[in-house]
């Protein structure tokens, strides 16, 4: 199942790059890093939101914020993680959601931003947001989280993981920009 979690992480990031055709909306592109003093949700590397929503987050406050999803895929068991997950898309709005199902009640698992999403982070970061923007806000969690013999993600080549890909925030850039976010685990 390990692939099957790759697999879904590789095609998010491919369909969000082709989604994109390189050009990149101006969400978050301009908006500067709180300062030092200024508190940040964000206290752990691991540990991201976006437009308010959280891994863990119940079903209920996924819905108020972005509405019923417009696709919500079978519930399947991932062997990997022994996790029933269900794909939940609000397709027009560029975010896709693994929701884990425990006993009929769904919780976010992971969280994708693509093309044409208006979501930021805790640290207001979105899609079209520069690689030095994206640097300011969050490097001092620069090899923080990483698991041991992981390696680094920290160019605009290969983007910017923050924490580890065994549970952290990937950045992926097109054209110098943000061109898609996933929260999350994207291995096992």
């Amino acid at each position: 199942m390990l692939q099957r979690i790759a697999f879904a992480m590789i095609v998010g990031l491919a369909v969000g790059l082709g989604a994109c055709g390189g050009k990149s909306s101006s969400a978050g592109s301009g908006t500067p890093a709180p300062g030092p003093s200024a508190p940040h949700p964000l206290a752990d590397p691991t540990s991201e939101s976006l437009g308010g929503l959280s891994l863990g987050d119940p079903a209920a406050k996924v819905e108020a914020v972005l509405g019923a999803p417009s696709e919500r895929g079978p519930v399947e068991e991932w062997a990997a993680t022994g996790d029933r997950v269900s794909m939940w898309s609000w397709g027009a709005q560029g975010v896709t959601f693994a929701m884990s199902e425990t006993s009929g009640s769904f919780t976010v698992l992971s969280m994708t931003l693509q093309t044409p999403s208006t979501l930021t982070t805790s640290r207001g970061i979105g899609l079209g947001a520069t690689f030095e923007a994206v640097d300011a806000a969050y490097r001092e969690f620069r090899g923080q989280g990483r698991e041991d013999g992981e390696p680094e993600q920290w160019s605009l080549e290969d983007g910017i993981t923050v924490g580890s890909i065994y549970g952290g925030t990937m950045f992926t850039f097109t054209d110098g920009k943000v061109s898609h976010i996933f929260v999350g685990a994207g291995a096992e």
